[in-house]
């Protein structure tokens, strides 16, 4: 009798379970309590860890590397500290697609059994990843029961594993996607939902979901995403991470596993979130300056990421977006626009600048990139799904047109370059546009506008998300603020500019009357229109470090 594919998911993820450790198995009284405090589960989760374990992985990368330098921990504790925690969460937040714990702690203990003289740049460093980066010995399913049970060979390995591997970089798990990951929420019929890691009433984002809900946890400092439509930076935005969507040919993506393999318009990129922002930078330059990766992805460009230098070199000219033309931010997004615009106004030798390009180039970058995302009509998915005899998952059915629908055929996709190609012009144009000394280095936009509960990402929008994807710009989503019910009132629906706005705004209300999202973070993303990734990272170090100094001075005037 052929095996069900409901059987199948059942011997998958008994398979992930069988590699935790029996002793970091929660009993049922334990885990119903973590799942019932849907917001204080890194409080819970460090009451299940011992002081020593909390201290690692309340810690940074930099930290990390002192005290392995000093010989104050070994890799193996380290080691052990973030599988241990990892394995916690996942067992409530259900993170976590692969489990590599054994191999892990070997590598581990090989490092310290065979310490060279000078330690590699992320010596003994647990770094996670997306499932669709490939490790040998390991299965990639990019959420698809059809792809389980074929575990990669050395040869198919990617090559930023290898690199991770090189630089000391130890590997323990790998993290949920949404199937095809062509959406902003994390569910699949192979692993089912993941839920947010702080929040565990609202989804984690997608597709880098996984990772967002394990380094919100603590399970890891840093991990690999993607990004082709907010797959980085909406994770990180629902989690209050820093997360970075770099220029394309920034980070190898070579032998990494994707849907829509070969597609050259509006591609995917892949980046790291991460809980510390030096972190981030300390990543990046690692792999752009050390492995010089264009030596062996063609894809990838010569750059140099400047991590040593902390301090912005010059005054900067910053835009502020409030607003598409088309869906409002709410009342929390704009509470943080005017937060960081009065930042740099006071700062001096900044200057702060309206950005309002025209709403109709606004709807033609969101156009493109929507109808880019379904030019095969939704044939490779439901081919991917029909491998395994799974069903179509609900939150895929808009990428998944009716039978009817034909792919787009290969003079349509040449208008859709054209038209991508003429709006990115028209974009640099209205840049061009100011004067020398009012054309902003920076640009700071909304993000994600609310969170969502599981099962309701067709209540949100990505108008303020896919535009930077056609347009190639780095973009870094930075946490500003938090929802606060008593500040972040009710949108008057009445003033909608749309459907899809009203749309949101009800939402929104919803959300803000049920008192659910008090607390959530707020989160922007700061982009540069010069393709330039270092700078959009050492503005967010300037912009992070002045925002601690505002929250500060808030909760002085409060006492």
């Amino acid at each position: 009798m052929a095996t069900s594919w409901k059987q199948k998911v059942e011997k998958k993820r008994s398979q992930l379970r069988s590699k935790i450790s029996k002793q970091w198995l929660l009993d049922d009284i334990t885990l119903e309590k973590l799942k019932s405090e849907k917001q204080r589960l890194n409080e819970n989760l460090d009451l299940l860890c011992s002081n020593s374990e909390n201290e690692i992985t309340n810690s940074t990368i930099l930290i990390l590397r002192h005290k392995l330098s000093t010989r104050e921990l070994t890799c193996v504790e380290i080691t052990e500290a973030f599988c241990h925690r990892a394995a916690l969460c996942h067992q409530v937040v259900n993170c976590l697609s692969e489990v590599m714990f054994e191999q892990a702690l070997n590598s581990a203990k090989l490092l310290d059994d065979n310490r060279p003289e000078i330690l590699p740049p992320l010596y003994g460093i647990p770094v996670s990843l997306k499932d669709q980066c490939n490790v040998e010995g390991i299965d990639t399913t990019m959420g698809y029961l059809g792809r389980a049970f074929s575990p990669k060979t050395r040869d198919e390995e990617s090559y930023i594993v290898q690199l991770l591997r090189d630089q000391g970089a130890i590997l323990y798990v790998k993290t949920t996607v949404p199937s095809s990951m062509m959406a902003t929420d994390t569910v699949s019929n192979i692993f089912g939902a993941t839920l947010n890691g702080l929040n565990q009433m609202f989804s984690p984002g997608g597709s880098s979901g996984g990772e967002g809900a394990l380094i919100a946890c603590r399970g890891s400092l840093l991990g690999l995403g993607t990004d082709i439509g907010g797959s980085i930076r909406i994770p990180s935005s629902y989690h209050g991470l820093y997360g970075l969507k770099p220029t394309h040919g920034r980070v190898p993506y070579l032998r990494v596993d994707n849907s829509f393999e070969g597609r050259e318009l509006i591609p995917s990129v892949i980046g790291p979130l991460a809980k510390d922002l030096t972190d981030l930078r300390y990543f990046m330059s690692v792999i752009v300056n050390i492995c010089k990766p264009w030596q062996e992805d063609v894809k990838c460009v010569p750059y140099h990421f400047d991590f040593k230098e902390h301090q912005l070199s010059r005054h900067y000219t910053v835009g502020f977006w409030f607003g598409d033309g088309v869906v409002t931010p709410p009342p929390s997004d704009i509470r943080a626009l005017k937060i960081c615009q009065d930042i740099v106004q006071r700062t001096p030798g900044f200057k702060a600048v309206k950005w309002q390009p025209p709403i109709e180039l606004n709807k033609e970058l969101h156009d493109i990139a929507m109808e880019v995302d379904i030019a095969d009509a939704g044939v490779e998915i439901r081919q991917e799904f029909a491998a395994s005899g799974e069903p179509m998952i609900d939150i895929l059915r808009p990428m998944v047109l009716e039978q009817c629908h034909l792919p787009c055929s290969i003079n349509h996709w040449w208008k859709l370059n054209k038209r991508a190609y003429d709006a990115k012009t028209a974009y640099r144009k209205y840049y061009n546009s100011f004067g020398a000394d009012e054309r902003p280095d920076i640009i700071i936009t909304p993000l994600t506008l609310t969170p969502f509960r599981p099962g309701d990402m067709l209540k949100t929008t990505l108008r303020y998300v896919l535009f930077v994807n056609v347009l190639n710009f780095p973009s870094l989503s930075i946490p500003i603020t938090a929802i606060d019910s008593k500040i972040d009132h009710l949108m008057d629906t009445t003033q909608a500019k749309c459907a899809e706005d009203e749309m949101v705004m009800r939402y929104w209300n919803e959300l803000i009357s049920s008192g659910d999202m008090d607390g959530f973070p707020v989160s922007l993303q700061a982009m540069s229109p010069t393709y330039d990734d270092d700078l959009v990272c050492k503005f967010g170090t300037w912009l992070t470090t002045e925002l601690i100094r505002h929250h500060a001075q808030e909760v002085s005037n409060e006492i």
